[in-house]
């Protein structure tokens, strides 16, 4: 479940098809993963799930696979 919201937050800011999303997608290989797409991205991760990340944690993201870890921690699901 959490898998899935953080793909369609990711497919929906990337501009991308959730089948292109996988856990090494960076953005260094995401055309649209810029900067101000970052922040977009972080907004709606703390949104939809109802976190706040710190400001260590927003510049750790460097995958898909830390963003959900970072959701899963904050959540305490393991």
């Amino acid at each position: 479940m959490i898998n899935e919201k953080v793909n369609k937050i990711l497919a929906d800011i990337l501009d991308l098809e959730t089948e292109q999303l996988s856990d090494d997608l960076t953005p260094d290989t995401a055309e649209n993963w810029d900067s101000m797409n970052h922040l977009r991205l972080v907004t709606a991760i703390e949104q939809e799930f109802s976190i706040s990340l710190s400001m260590e944690e927003i510049q750790s993201i460097q995958n898909i696979s830390k963003l959900r870890d970072l959701v899963k921690q904050h959540l305490q699901i393991s």
